[in-house]
Formats: structure tokens, C-alpha cells, sequence
């Protein structure tokens, strides 16, 4: 069956960079142009008549943990056949889907762009009190909930999610409580990215209780992160270091090859966990309210066994 959306309040606005968004009746023809955006859409029961692709070649840009809201909905992929991970509104193409409601919140939407797309169709941009592509998971759903008058619904979500984190995970691990821990990844040879404080990555880990040490922090600022050389990875040197490899499983050998990883500390305590699955490095990646809950049913039991000393 295809999703339909459930009953919402209108009038509905929500705030956003480029001011404010109305809309007088439920919308029918969303397109969601943020590389995330279709799951907080179809969080709400509504199917979005085209999505952007981020990576992972999924069908209709819809993961697996995502697939039952889908339904029986076959929205067009706007970026289709072109390298994903890339913004590039294409307004002809936009226009012509004759959407009621575009959503550009896990974007890098310009003032420019916003203005082109609001002629299309009511357009919601990001938060301003977020960094591009740092917005939490909760305020995206929030935004959704808000522009389609269903924000008893997002705080419900939110609730719902937040719950696992607490009483599901962190309440069950107090081991996790206060351990520093740093989420690193690899894009060019000869560094490891480390991920900020606002990077989804990383709230994924402090919201169960790990901590991101300060001068990581400090390093990566209002960015999503901050490259690290080869010849600083003693600054990956922490309690725990999560290497997420997910979208491209051949890094590990390349990461446990390079010269100073056998001395750092971590590595020797076996203290690493390598994120292998492309699933579960997706589901972290996206952190979405549709794919956190799976990712924390993956994670939670193997983060407890690096901690608890034994680590892959």
C-alpha cells in the first residue's frame, strides 16, 4: 500500500535560514532535495514524489530500514545516473515534477538557490542555528513535523527514538558513560578524517554517554570534521576509535597498514571497532529517526564488546 499522509493542521509554518515557510493545505507533491530528507518525509506517512541519492544504490534512494514506509511509492531520483554525494539542483526538472512543497534541509541550499526554488514551490531550508549539514536528527524531524502540520507527531517520533538511546542503551551500558572516544574516517591516503562534535557520527556515540575529547573538538570546529595526517595519529589515540569503513570495506587493510598504527595505545588494548557492513556504517551515517533505531540494535552490542575488551 502506498503511504498516504495522515491528518495534519493547516495552516502550517516553520522557520528556517531563509525566513519562513506556509502552507495553507496538506501537500500532496513533496520533493526532497537533501541527501537524507526522504526519511524524515516518510516518517510521516507520506511518500515524497522525488528524492536526491547519497550513496549505496538503493532502490528509489530508499534504504532498507526505510523501505516500509516507502510502500508501493516509486519516487523519481533526481540525481539518477549522475555522481551521488554532490549537490546540483536541477530546477528544470524540479519544475516540472509540479511540486506543492520542496524540503532542502540536509543540504548546502544558498540564499540563491532558495529563492530559485521558492518560485517552483514553498521551500523549507535548514535551521540557522546549525551548521550546513549538521542539523540534529530531532530538528529535522521537527521541521518535517512542523511544514506539515504534524508536530504533536514529530515530538512523538522524537520521544520515541530518544527513549532508545536512553532506556535501551545508555541506561543499559553505564560502562559507556565518560569513555573518549573519537569517530574517524579515511577519504585520501596518507590522513584519517575526524569527525566534530555536531557531525551525526559523532552524536550518535556521545548520546549513549561516550565523550568526544576536547581538542578533537577544537580541531574540527563548526565543520563536520578536520583531516588528521599520518604523522598526528597519535591524536586518534583515545579510549575507543571508531573507524567507520562501511562505504568502502578495503580502507581497513590500508588503515591498519600505515606506520604508526600498530603503536597507538587503542590499537594495542584492542580498543578499535571497525564498521565494516555497509548497512550499519549507513544507518550511522544517515542518522535519521527511521534508520538510529537499527543502527543502535547493530552498534550498541558491538560498541559493549570493544569496551569490555575483547575488540575486532
Amino acid at each position: 500500500m502506498t503511504p498516504s499522509p495522515a491528518d495534519g493542521e493547516f495552516p502550517a509554518s516553520v522557520e528556517h535560514r531563509y525566513g519562513t515557510t506556509e502552507l495553507t493545505e496538506a501537500p500532496e507533491r513533496i520533493v526532497t532535495l537533501g541527501f537524507s530528507d526522504q526519511d524524515a518525509v516518510l516518517a510521516f506517512g507520506i511518500a515524497p514524489v522525488a528524492v536526491t541519492d547519497w550513496y549505496g544504490e538503493h532502490p528509489h534512494a530508499t534504504w532498507p530500514w526505510a523501505q516500509d514506509e516507502l510502500g508501493d511509492a516509486k519516487p523519481m531520483v533526481l540525481n539518477e545516473g549522475a555522481f551521488t554525494g554532490v549537490q546540483n539542483f536541477d530546477y528544470e526538472v524540479i519544475a516540472e515534477l509540479d511540486p506543492d512543497l520542496i524540503i532542502g534541509l540536509y543540504t548546502g541550499m544558498t540564499q540563491e538557490e532558495y529563492d530559485t526554488l521558492s518560485v517552483i514551490a514553498p521551500t523549507v531550508a535548514s535551521s540557522p542555528d546549525y551548521p550546513e549539514y549538521g542539523m540534529p536528527w530531532q530538528e529535522t524531524t521537527r521541521m518535517v513535523g512542523q511544514i506539515l502540520g504534524q508536530a504533536d507527531r514529530a515530538e512523538g517520533l522524537i520521544t520515541e527514538v530518544d527513549g532508545l538511546f536512553a532506556a535501551d542503551a545508555a541506561a543499559a551500558h553505564p560502562e559507556f558513560a565518560g569513555v573518549e572516544m573519537v569517530v574517524a574516517e579515511q577519504f585520501e591516503p596518507g590522513s584519517s578524517f575526524a569527525r566534530s562534535a555536531t557531525d551525526p557520527r559523532t552524536v550518535f556515540m556521545t548520546s549513549l554517554g561516550f565523550v568526544l575529547p576536547d581538542d578533537i573538538a577544537e580541531l574540527a570546529g563548526d565543520l563536520d570534521g578536520a583531516p588528521i595526517s599520518d604523522e598526528l595519529m597519535a591524536q586518534l589515540d583515545r579510549d575507543l576509535l571508531i573507524s567507520n569503513v562501511g562505504s568502502e570495506p578495503d580502507l581497513r587493510e590500508q588503515i591498519e597498514a600505515k606506520p604508526l598504527y600498530d603503536q597507538l595505545q587503542v590499537v594495542q588494548d584492542g580498543r578499535v571497532l571497525f564498521i565494516e557492513d555497509l548497512l550499519v556504517s549507513g544507518a550511522l551515517t544517515w542518522s535519521t529517526v527511521l534508520s538510529l533505531p537499527y543502527a543502535l540494535e547493530q552498534l550498541v552490542p558491538q560498541l559493549a564488546e570493544v569496551v569490555g575488551g575483547s575488540g575486532s
